[in-house]
């Protein structure tokens, strides 16, 4: 049956309805093949108390860290010697199995994998 000069007979309704659901099913294979984003999810204990979660995304080369009730994103910064990231005044170094924690207004403090 043509309407407005478009067919929507059941035979083409049908095949446009077969067509849409092969586009969806092609979609959801190829997000599904795609490879997950590898990221690190490391604890630390500083010697002052802190806790510190630290989940590292080499993708996009951020540490994204949980501090003292607060979520932050430190990028990666130059350093001769360990991973540095740093961003408003605080910092996190990190060496082999321990980090520097450097906020404002607080004295450094060494954190250590947990």
């Amino acid at each position: 049956m043509i309407q407005n000069g478009i067919d929507i007979s059941a035979s083409s309704t049908s095949r446009h309805c077969h067509i849409g659901a092969c586009l969806a099913a092609t979609a959801v294979l190829m997000t599904a093949s795609l490879p997950a984003q590898a990221q690190t999810f490391v604890r630390y204990l500083c010697a002052d108390g802190t806790p510190v979660v630290a989940a590292f995304y080499p993708q996009d080369r951020t540490a994204r860290i949980q501090v003292d009730g607060k979520a932050l994103a430190l990028p990666q910064r130059l350093s001769a010697d360990g991973g540095r990231y740093a961003k408003g005044g605080v910092s996190f170094w990190i060496k082999g199995q321990q980090a520097t924690l450097k906020r404002p207004k607080t004295k450094p403090t060494i954190c250590k994998v947990q």
